[in-house]
């Protein structure tokens, strides 16, 4: 039934619209893959040092939080195309003020405003795929299409700078971009509406209330799954790299190779999960995804030999690529559509904190013991990511009972 109502809403012109989130989500991870090739040129332009980069990124999720955790009560507001509109002039208004920033503390202020903007446009649009797509296949495409932006952005900034031109130039054509999905997303707005298909969800479907949304203990296992998921996912990613040079004494050239392999691995991921999703049930499929992380987890942190390791870095990031989108898809049919808008907020938030919070954890351990504590930490909170997502799973069948 799923997979005959995405193919009517496309054939209806739907394809456009999944379309233009696709090249928003690229747009999205664009940043995120150029602030790496970016930073050793902001830092002499600036005159911080490394420790500053923490500054920065603390800005951006301070303001992804305030919008993304507000999403549902924005999208009430707004609608969702309205929101998406203004939340891409606020993103490439921040972006254009990191290009063009005098002063490190500009740098920081406008991080600030492009966080408000990423927050948002992450929120919104996992809030309407989830509530008007409604599609597994179509989601894990989208979150695919981020980490493809992510893989692009930095062979874009590199480019550049073969060429002779400025970082800051690559952040200005990235806010072009991004203003120019948003004027698309404007021109076909009457295409974005939710409020027929959040009828679709049943007959008595109505908007909760933040407070009413968060007083439900259900909600806050689900927050702690995303931060948990978002947070290991980036430990893995950040830390893969020190733990193969600093700790195994891997050659840079050999451990670089494998930490982008990881991010290639998840991309692929994602894509692959989007093709068969349709064919799968959500609890299976991320149950059979959260063990076989945790057993690949196990394999970077026994590494016996390096290749161990390296397999079960690759591993893990195929294994982690369907969990968030899978997730989010569902987020209506286990909370209700009343609390979905609110929840996917505080879902898509904590996954931002998480990220903020647990990849800085392990390196605080890390220095504390060795490098050699990523493996367990990984494996540890997998496991308790795990558990909570079994305590979701029973409430969830618990209220179908």
């Amino acid at each position: 039934m799923q997979t005959t109502l995405v193919r009517r809403r496309l054939s209806n012109g739907a394809l456009i619209v999944v379309i233009v989130a696709y090249l928003m989500f690229i747009v999205l991870g664009f940043p995120d893959g150029m602030l790496g090739v970016a930073w050793p040129s902001m830092m002499r332009d600036f005159r911080v040092q490394n420790a500053q980069m923490g500054t920065l990124l603390l800005a951006a999720t301070v303001g992804f939080l305030l919008t993304s955790f507000n999403t549902g009560r924005l999208i009430r507001w707004f609608d969702v195309s309205n929101l998406l509109v203004v939340s891409s002039l606020v993103r490439g208004a921040g972006l254009l003020g990191m290009a063009f920033a005098p002063q490190w503390p500009w740098l920081v202020a406008a991080s600030f405003i492009f966080g408000l903007g990423s927050g948002a446009i992450d929120g919104g649009m996992n809030t309407y795929f989830a509530m008007r797509i409604r599609s597994a296949r179509l989601m894990n495409w989208l979150h695919a299409s981020f980490g493809l932006g992510a893989t692009i952005g930095p062979i874009l900034l590199t480019t550049l700078f073969s060429l002779g031109i400025l970082w800051r130039w690559g952040y200005v054509l990235v806010a072009g971009l991004q203003v120019a999905v948003g004027l698309t997303v404007f021109l076909r707005a009457g295409e974005w509406q939710m409020r027929r298909e959040a009828t679709e969800m049943g007959p008595h479907t109505s908007h909760r209330s933040t407070r009413a949304t968060l007083a439900r203990p259900i909600v806050w296992v689900n927050i702690a799954i995303f931060f948990l998921y978002a947070g290991m996912e980036v430990t893995a990613g950040n830390w893969s790299y020190s733990l193969f040079t600093k700790a195994r004494g891997v050659a840079p050239e050999v451990a670089g190779l494998w930490a982008g392999l990881y991010w290639g691995s998840f991309t692929v991921g994602r894509f692959f999960f989007g093709v068969v999703a349709n064919r799968f049930a959500v609890i299976p499929t991320v149950r059979a995804a959260s063990l076989t992380a945790i057993a690949a987890s196990a394999l970077l942190w026994w590494n016996p030999v390096n290749w161990v390791g390296f397999l079960g870095l690759l591993i893990l990031g195929f294994a982690m690529a369907p969990i968030f989108p899978l997730l989010v898809t569902a987020t209506p049919l286990r909370l209700g559509a009343a609390d979905a808008g609110n929840a996917i907020g505080f879902q898509v938030a904590a996954a931002s904190f998480g990220i903020g919070v647990l990849p800085g954890l392990a390196g605080a351990l890390a220095d504390y013991t060795s490098l050699e504590v990523v493996g367990p930490f990984l494996v540890a909170w997998l496991i308790v990511m795990a558990a909570l997502h079994e305590i979701a799973v029973r409430h969830h069948a618990g209220e179908e009972g």
